[in-house]
C-alpha cells in the first residue's frame, strides 16, 4: 500500500517530510557513487567485459 505525497506531508509535517526527502536523494546519490566505484576497481582488475 503506497501512501501519497501530500498525506504522508501531512502526516508528518512538512520540515520532516523535506528531510526525508533529501536524506532520500542523499541515499541515492551515494549508491551510484558507491556502485560507479566497485565498477571502477573491478574495470581496473579486467574482470569487466
Amino acid at each position: 500500500m503506497t501512501i501519497p505525497t501530500a498525506v504522508m506531508a501531512s502526516l508528518i509535517g512538512p520540515t520532516w517530510f523535506q528531510v526525508i526527502l533529501v536524506g532520500s536523494q542523499v541515499a541515492l546519490s551515494a549508491s551510484v557513487i558507491v556502485l560507479l566505484a566497485i565498477w571502477w576497481v573491478e574495470w581496473r582488475n579486467g574482470r569487466v567485459w
